[in-house]
């Protein structure tokens, strides 16, 4: 069965889905905040927390990139790139994070936004790169990462099939383990059929790796402008686990009024330990049944079927299939079982329309 190891965690098909708190930038530059962070994220019960590494002037064109993003979402920070600025942590700094993380026992994980940062990710002794839905077709960064050799979980947000062909194919060709994370770059999704869902099996059936939800919805869940349906976070997660999402990825942060871009949608601590506990039931709930439930047999007993005579058999006759039928209940020998019964004899005279029961027949 096909797996992916993040390093500590495996994410498969026989896996538990594995739970990533995207972290982002939601410590606001304060490593001392992301540290906090992650011990939250590790008492919620989140698997992973993931950050972002970025190098504004390595990942970003600045006057391009001020042109397009001098909007009132941005403009507080200036740009996206004066945001990036403001809040980035330090690579030395991920580099604490990282051992941090290793110490109070949660996976760090890290989104390199640029060649320069997985390089340096590389140094730090990340044991996985996570490729955002921004870089999915960047092959110039793609095909040089994949050379690291290490794992690769790659969102694919704003991405069509072609551009996603062409990524999968560079990553095949290196060897490299990979995995694909079903992602809708809209903060958040507003509209139903946004989510597309179907994504998740088709792409694992396309490419035959993993494949999990990378979602922007908020804890509350959201709201469909067309029809106005309040879809709740309890449908999202059934459905995306349903579908076959092996990991969840969800933003996280530690204030939900938080001043920065991310944290009005993200989970906080308590609403990521539902999530998880959510997951989990889920899991049960969607789990391949393999026995009959305690629940089920008082139903069992009256509803399965025996073995009855369809005709009236003298003792010593050789039972032969036209001599039996079925009925309810179950409490004689079970239907299934006839055949091992062929070629019995009769171990008294068993009257037409009885149960049949072990001891009325000799193998």
């Amino acid at each position: 069965m096909n797996t992916i190891q993040i390093g500590k965690v495996e994410i498969g098909e026989l896996k538990p889905a594995a739970i990533i708190a995207e972290g982002c930038d939601n410590h606001m530059g304060s490593l001392s905040r992301a540290k906090e962070m992650a011990q939250a994220a590790k008492e919620s019960g989140a698997d992973i927390i993931k950050f972002q590494l970025h190098l504004p002037e390595e990942e970003m064109v600045k006057a391009e990139i001020e042109k397009l993003t001098s909007t009132p979402f941005f403009s507080k920070w200036g740009s996206l790139y004066g945001f990036v600025e403001k809040f980035l942590l330090k690579p030395e700094e991920h580099a604490q994070l990282k051992d941090y993380c290793g110490k109070i026992g949660i996976q760090y994980f890290c989104t390199p936004f640029s060649l320069k940062a997985a390089q340096l990710l590389n140094e730090m002794g990340v044991p996985a790169f996570k490729i955002g839905s921004g870089e999915t077709e960047d092959l110039p960064m793609i095909e040089e990462v994949a050379k690291f050799g290490k794992p690769m979980m790659v969102s694919t947000g704003m991405t069509n099939l072609d551009e996603l062909d062409l990524t999968v194919n560079a990553l095949k060709s290196s060897h490299a383990p990979f995995c694909l994370a079903h992602c809708v770059s809209v903060y958040p999704i507003k509209s139903l059929n946004q989510f597309r869902f179907g994504t998740i099996p088709f792409l694992r059936e396309r490419y035959g790796v993993p494949v999990g939800w990378s979602d922007h919805s908020p804890p509350e869940g959201v709201t469909d402008e067309a029809s106005g349906r309040k879809i709740s976070e309890d449908e999202i997660l059934a459905v995306a686990l349903g579908a076959g999402a092996r990991f969840i990825e969800k933003h996280f942060t530690l204030d939900r009024k938080a001043d920065d871009a991310d944290s009005f949608f993200s989970h906080d601590p308590t609403t990521l330990k539902h999530l998880v506990q959510n997951v989990r039931q889920w899991e049960k709930a969607l789990a391949p049944r393999k026995d009959v439930f305690e629940d089920e047999k008082p139903v069992w007993i009256w509803a399965k079927r025996s073995l009855v005579a369809a005709v009236d058999i003298p003792e010593g006759t050789v039972i032969a299939r036209e001599m039996l039928t079925s009925k309810r209940p179950g409490t004689g020998i079970r239907s299934k079982e006839y055949r091992k019964f062929l070629g019995a004899k009769a171990a008294r005279m068993i009257s037409k329309g009885s149960l049949i029961q072990p001891a009325d027949l000799v193998l």
